[in-house]
This record gives structure tokens, C-alpha cells and sequence, in this order.
């Protein structure tokens, strides 16, 4: 059916290209963001209180627009996701961003999509295709690359960061492939906000069992911290996960996933341009590396 396309098409454009925008843009800036924050916050609280706070937001919003509040078992199925996804992701990055550039975390980060393909392809026991297997020595090349990358807090990188950040990946891509199997809310934002809160809250505990609580000062919480963590609530997790929700029911699938190779390139300039990191050969190299492989695989994934 096609009526009056003139008049839907128009602010239909319009809007996906702001909720494109809001993919690209917000969640891209959100690793320098997290580089600020931690710097003055320790960051598994840092995590607790951005996911605590988000998920109660949007959990809030759900509610009152009359969405059906979750049964027992899909509190449960959001418990397991929450911890493994949610908890096991972000902690590692929030922590390693102390020690490793955000745009260096962004770029591995962006290997998602790869694990989840060679999950997906363990779980179907189906043969692993020529790009999945380009794509991920494309993207093991790439993290090879970052780890011969200069570091901002030492003369070299660690490597106990780049393995928390591979760690975060994998735990992310697993509970993704996880979650197709666990009963949750239909409604995508409930569905979100209780596996942020309960993954919010695991990292909160975590922290204040670790004692962040005497290692946290309210003298060191300046307008550009403040600022970062609500552009993280609001923006990153907030705005930005609703025009990502919004795209998949409007657009194609592979075409939403761009962002996984949009996202690094934003952190990547973003820290360049305005938090002083370096932008390196080795930096650029693993950036490209790791690009081609997850468009390898996001491409090999279209359907034909």
C-alpha cells in the first residue's frame, strides 16, 4: 500500500535520520563520557549508578504508558541477563577506561557483532563461513595492532585492560544469543530497563562490598563530571536506545547494525579532538582491521 506518499514520507526521513543521528552520535560520544567519569568516580559505582538510574527512568516510563509489568520469570530471565550482560559488559569497560583510551575501547568494543555471528554459528552447528572467518582474524589483527598502541596513562598499553574489554565483548555477545532462549517482557523498553537496573544494581553491590564508598569524593564531582554522567543516563542509554528500538521496527536489521562501525569512528575523533588522545599508527590500523571485519560479517548476515 502506498497512499499519500508525499505526506508520510517526508517527516518519516526526517526522523530516521535523527534516530540514526542519536545511534551514531550519543552512543560514539559515550565512551569519552565514561573516560571522564572515571577519572573522579570509581567505576564500577560509576556503572551502578548510570544503569541503576537509566533502567528506573525508562522502567518508570514503560509503566506509565500502561505496559504490562514483568511476571516472576521474567525478573529472573532479567537477573541472569542483567548480571551477565549488563554487569559483566560495562563493568570492564568503565574500569578499563581508566587505564586504556576511549576510542582504543570503542574499537573493541565494535567486535560484538563478530562474536555474535561465531556464537550463533557454534549454536546452529553450522559450517562457519568464509567472511565470519575473515572477519574475525580481521578483528583479532585489530586488537593485536591496538595492544603496540602507546598508551595515555603509560608508556604502553596493558594488557589486562584490552583482555577486560575482550571479556566485556564476549559477555555481551553471549547474553545476547542467551537471550532468545529466556521468557522477558515483549515490550522492548520493560524489557531493557529491568536487565539495566538488576545489572545496575549487581555492579552498585559489587562496588560498595569492594569499598568504593571511601575511595569516592563529592569534592571531586566537577560540571564536566556531572554533565557526562547524565548525557549517559539520558543520552546514551536513554535517548538513544529508544531511537535504536524505533529503527529496528523500521528499518532493515543489518542497515540499524551500521552503528557497530559508525560508533568506534566518533569515540576514536571525539577522543582525538577534544579528550587529547592519540591519534597513532597503530590506532588507525587496528581501527581499520577491526572495521572490516565486523562489516565482513554484518554483510554476510543480510538477508538475500
Amino acid at each position: 500500500m502506498s497512499s499519500t506518499p508525499g505526506v508520510a514520507a517526508a517527516p518519516s526521513k526526517f526522523v530516521r535520520i535523527l534516530a540514526y543521528g542519536a545511534i551514531y552520535f550519543l552512543w560514539g560520544a559515550s565512551f569519552l563520557a565514561i573516560r571522564v567519569i572515571v577519572v573522579a568516580v570509581p567505576p564500577l559505582l560509576a556503572a551502578g549508578v548510570r544503569f541503576s538510574s537509566a533502567g528506573l527512568i525508562l522502567f518508570l516510563w514503560a509503566a506509565l504508558r500502561g505496559t504490562t509489568l514483568p511476571t516472576i520469570r521474567e525478573w529472573r530471565s532479567a537477573l541472569l541477563l542483567g548480571v551477565g550482560m549488563f554487569a559483566c559488559n560495562y563493568g570492564p569497560l568503565f574500569w578499563a577506561e581508566q587505564r586504556v583510551a576511549s576510542g582504543i575501547a570503542a574499537i573493541i568494543s565494535a567486535l560484538i557483532p563478530v562474536w555474535i555471528a561465531a556464537f550463533e554459528s557454534v549454536r546452529l552447528r553450522s559450517r562457519p563461513s568464509v567472511p565470519l572467518v575473515a572477519g574475525t582474524i580481521c578483528g583479532l589483527a585489530g586488537v593485536v595492532a591496538l595492544s603496540l598502541t602507546p598508551g595515555h596513562v603509560s608508556g604502553g598499553i596493558e594488557l589486562l585492560p584490552l583482555a577486560a574489554l575482550l571479556f566485556g565483548t564476549v559477555a555481551w555477545a553471549a547474553g545476547t544469543i542467551w537471550s532468545q532462549r529466556l521468557p522477558l517482557p515483549s515490550s522492548k523498553p520493560m524489557a531493557a530497563s529491568i536487565q539495566m537496573v538488576l545489572g545496575g544494581v549487581t555492579l552498585t553491590v559489587v562496588s560498595l562490598a569492594d569499598g568504593d564508598l571511601s575511595r569516592f569524593s563529592l569534592n571531586r564531582l566537577d560540571g564536566h563530571v556531572i554533565f557526562s554522567m547524565v548525557y549517559l543516563v539520558l543520552g546514551a542509554s536513554i535517548v538513544a536506545f529508544t531511537a535504536y528500538v524505533w529503527l529496528l521496527g523500521h528499518d532493515q536489521p543489518t542497515r540499524v547494525a551500521s552503528y557497530a562501525y559508525v560508533n568506534p569512528v566518533i569515540a576514536v575523533l571525539l577522543g582525538w579532538l577534544i579528550g587529547g588522545e592519540k591519534l597513532s599508527i597503530q590506532v588507525v590500523l587496528g581501527m581499520m582491521l577491526v572495521l572490516a571485519g565486523v562489516i565482513a560479517v554484518l554483510r554476510q548476515r543480510r538477508p538475500v
